[in-house]
């Protein structure tokens, strides 16, 4: 079966699903779970959250956990089908693109005057809790980023506003830090915790809008925030997840995030003040991060579990820095490893003495689904 097959294929799968389904992290919309004294337990929301996330075998079925439109999914999902319309010219993609943008629209964050969007789940980290739709940098720029492609393709303004909303909303509630020569922003509104992945995704939200307004603020917000995580960047071309002291792990897809933002950056600003960065960073991803035949580690120092997010993101990284053929191992090894071949998704995770098949939708589909896209439109598939 070729690449193209399977990709066609994998869409049928999404689209039977009405491009709905599970994720690693809605354990807490689970209706039992939250009807219990337990739910108020920080403590005991994180043990939950992660008990579903790590099992292979699915209890939301039983927990009573839906199956949502994930906002950042959708965004991924919006960009493949947009790819396939270059490619192949056929209405059905578009209309499902639009079909899909209208649903994001309809799920933005409440109480605000400006556009901006999150996850359609409550969610638990070790720094913070976040409800349901409680916006954030991750989700808002992704869809941001839809959003754009779509005003590319058609032209019309009205995804070009909600794409400036998005910028007004990072700079009034994600700011953290403005001194000098650099800015900080944060994952979500009133958390001060520093991510450099999510730095450098309002860096590359900017750049991007920079090409667009030409408004020197964008500018401004995206050479700095830029310039502050390249700063925190290891001698060895590394860079922690973030600043706390337990976010000092190194892992695969993060680093992918930084260098894919990185490079927006570099190509929306018209600059080479971090190629030395990139060349740095990524010198450090290929080594540290891949195999010989191009099976993704998850941390540095770690093989499993292998995950289908670091072969999506690492299709998306090489494509994005110029090397399609480690970009096409990657694809060649997620079918051999990841891809069920009659049920026409991706597996999860492999571990060394077990798989985890459950269907995830933003996590495994939807990152896929735009990573075949995206080599696909680049030429090299057959």
């Amino acid at each position: 079966m070729g690449l193209r097959e399977t990709t066609e294929n994998h869409y049928r799968t999404l689209k039977r699903a009405s491009f709905r389904g599970f994720d690693v992290y809605d354990g807490l919309s689970s209706r039992i779970f939250r009807k219990t004294p337990f739910f108020r337990s920080r403590t005991l929301r994180l043990a939950w959250i992660q008990m579903f996330k790590r099992s292979p075998v699915n209890f939301r079925p039983a927990a009573l956990v839906p199956r949502g439109f994930n906002p950042k999914g959708l965004a991924l999902i919006i960009r493949g089908l947009l790819n396939r319309y270059r490619l192949t010219d056929d209405k059905k993609y578009l209309e499902d693109a639009y079909a899909l943008a209208d649903m994001i629209i309809s799920q933005r964050a409440s109480g605000r005057d400006y556009f901006c969007a999150g996850y359609d789940f409550y969610w638990q980290a070790k720094a913070f809790s976040v409800p349901e739709f409680t916006p954030n940098m991750v989700v808002s720029t992704f869809v941001g980023h839809a959003f754009l492609d779509l005003y590319d393709l058609d032209g019309d303004r009205k995804w070009m506003k909600y794409a400036l909303e998005i910028g007004v909303f990072i700079e009034r509630e994600l700011k953290i830090l403005e001194s000098g020569d650099e800015v900080i922003f944060g994952y979500i509104p009133g958390e001060k915790t520093v991510v450099h992945n999510v730095n450098l995704m309002a860096s590359a939200f900017f750049a991007r809008l920079y090409s667009y307004s030409w408004e020197g603020r964008h500018e401004m917000y995206s050479v700095r925030s830029a310039a502050y995580t390249v700063k925190a960047q290891r001698d060895d071309g590394a860079w922690g997840y973030g600043e706390e002291p337990y976010h000092q792990w190194v892992d695969n897809f993060h680093t992918g995030f930084n260098l894919v933002s990185l490079d927006t950056v570099r190509r929306h600003i018209s600059t080479d003040r971090w190629n030395d960065s990139i060349d740095l960073g990524l010198e450090y991803h290929e080594r540290n991060h891949f195999l010989e035949d191009m099976t993704p580690k998850y941390y540095d120092t770690t093989l499993y579990p292998v995950d289908i997010h670091n072969f999506a993101q690492g299709v998306d990284t090489f494509l994005t820095l110029g090397y399609p053929e480690k970009a096409e191992q990657l694809i060649e090894k997620a079918v051999e490893l990841m891809w069920d071949g009659k049920k026409h998704y991706f597996y999860y995770q492999k571990h060394r003495l077990y798989t985890n098949r459950i269907n995830y939708m933003r996590w495994s589909q939807a990152w896929m689904f735009y990573a075949l896209t995206k080599y696909e439109l680049s030429g090299k598939a057959h």
